[in-house]
């Protein structure tokens, strides 16, 4: 029975499981969709209307959780993954009576819509061929993101205390400038913090460059293989 039902709900080959899928993500995009109109002060009248039909979805989420723990062969492995941990979060609230609205966290479920894509595989292997470029990345933007923060502080907090107080809250302009967004509400006035302002723009550009450069590779690569292994 537990094998039957896993079979049904996993498997991507099966219409059974197709079926099951359209049919959750249909009420996942209804949910969201009622959640949206329910911040609008012109639906004000019918709050009460979209309010009440929140526990059908919620029983529908909660039996279909329920049944994939069950027929799961490794049920805490189930619970403790990322598909697991995402439907039992958007779920924990509305049991708890929790203020906390967290339905939209379940569009996450649309992600796994790629395992019916055969190209997702190559995804998959171009993001494992430069897994540990990307973390040495990761850590080398953190370090650069820090220094300019700690920077422009030195530079403008004695002339702009209220745009930049301290260097936590000059990580937003920071953020900003190396992702060359610049979206303007606090940039620097003095000399001194116009030039580091002008080479953190510089060093931004190539934030941005070097991990494109290396996802852009890597699916090249992985696409070219698999053309190789069809001719083959």
């Amino acid at each position: 029975m537990r094998e039957k039902i896993h079979f049904y709900l996993t498997d991507k080959n099966s219409k059974i499981a197709r079926g099951i899928d359209v049919f959750i993500y249909s009420i996942i995009f209804i949910t969201v969709i009622d959640h949206a109109l329910q911040t609008m002060d012109s639906m004000a009248v019918y709050h009460t209307y979209l309010e009440s039909w929140e526990i059908i979805p919620i029983v529908i989420f909660s039996i279909e959780y329920l049944l994939r723990v069950y027929s799961a062969p490794k049920r805490f492995k189930f619970i403790f993954s990322f598909w697991g941990l995402v439907d039992i979060v958007a779920l924990i609230p509305y049991y708890l009576g929790l203020p906390a609205d967290l339905r939209e966290i379940r569009v996450l479920r649309f992600l796994s819509l790629i395992k019916y894509e055969p190209a997702s595989k190559n995804i998959a292997a171009a993001f494992n061929r430069i897994k540990k470029e990307l973390i040495i990345f990761s850590i080398l933007a953190i370090f650069i993101l820090y220094i300019s923060a700690v920077g422009i502080y030195h530079f403008e907090n004695p002339v702009q205390p209220d745009k930049f107080p301290d260097i936590f809250h000059s990580m937003w302009w920071a953020v900003a400038t190396l992702t060359t967004v610049g979206y303007g509400d606090v940039f620097p006035i003095t000399g001194g913090g116009k030039l580091f302002a002008s080479l953190v723009v510089y060093v931004g550009l190539g934030l941005v460059a070097l991990p494109a450069g290396l996802i852009g590779g890597a699916f090249s690569e992985a696409f070219s293989k698999e053309n190789e292994e069809k001719i083959r």
